[in-house]
């Protein structure tokens, strides 16, 4: 947070939204880990209570690669150690650090103060769950008459004898995969729903994830969350994989998008 003149050709990319306190005095408390999109060293704008943890960025536009994506992620991460925070979309750059107080931080301050109230006791936790792929062919089989004939059928046959039973094989696992899942899934969201504040639910990723949700946990609760998620894992343990992860920034329950040009 120098005194010096900027260049006028420098612009200001910006990560999260945090409190100023901790950013204040031109302390650096991101440290030398947190080295920023295209390696400029982040620093804070402030307004008021408000900074915008923000670096040097000689371009308005960046591509979407793993090691931009990854900086990013490693500054409001860095900044959320002293603070709350509000991610903001990646790639958000603004034309200079004045645009960043008067169109971000001035016009936005008053919803921006409503979100810190709302993420300031809470904390968001990963969790995905996976099954073990063998075990899960193995209780679909056995509860599955059809699947079951179908598959001694096929045993030691060749693909190209069995084609069709194959084929309708895969069907019907499929359909029983998607079923197991969704109670699956129902099972562990009544486990773990009423510990969090609020909860999302993405899209599973492979065949073999049952659960892929972010919950939003008051930090009094974490504790009880914590002990719960590794109740499941034990109780389950060989046919489950679950995989915690937390605190994070709050990507799924705050994502500030930012308009230059709105009124």
């Amino acid at each position: 947070m120098s005194a010096m003149p900027r260049p006028s050709d420098v612009h200001a990319y910006v990560y999260c939204i945090a409190l100023a306190e901790p950013f204040g005095q031109g302390r650096d408390l991101l440290g030398a880990r947190a080295s920023g999109v295209a390696g400029r060293a982040p620093r804070a704008i402030v307004l008021r209570d408000l900074a915008a943890v923000v670096s040097d960025a000689d371009a308005t536009r960046y591509d979407i690669s793993r090691e931009n994506l990854l900086a990013h992620q490693i500054v409001v991460e860095g900044a959320m150690a002293h603070s709350p925070v509000l991610p903001v979309r990646y790639g958000t750059v603004a034309w200079s650090d004045e645009d960043v107080r008067v169109k971000l931080l001035a016009r936005k301050y008053d919803e921006f103060q409503r979100l810190m109230r709302y993420v300031r006791n809470r904390v968001e936790l990963g969790v995905r769950v996976f099954w073990n792929r063998e075990r899960l062919f193995a209780e679909i089989a056995d509860a599955d008459e059809g699947i079951r004939r179908l598959r001694d059928a096929v045993a030691g046959r060749s693909p190209e004898e069995m084609h069709y039973q194959r084929i309708d094989l895969g069907r019907l696992v499929e359909g029983a995969v998607l079923r197991k899942r969704d109670e699956e899934t129902r099972a562990l969201l009544d486990v773990l729903r009423p510990l969090a504040d609020e909860m999302t639910v993405s899209d599973a990723l492979t065949d073999t994830m049952v659960l892929n949700a972010s919950f939003f946990v008051n930090k009094v609760r974490e504790a009880e969350f914590d002990a719960t998620v590794n109740a499941l894992q034990d109780a389950h343990a060989g046919r489950l994989l679950v995989k915690y992860v937390g605190p994070v920034p709050p990507y799924n329950f705050v994502n500030i998008v930012v308009h230059w040009d709105e009124g």
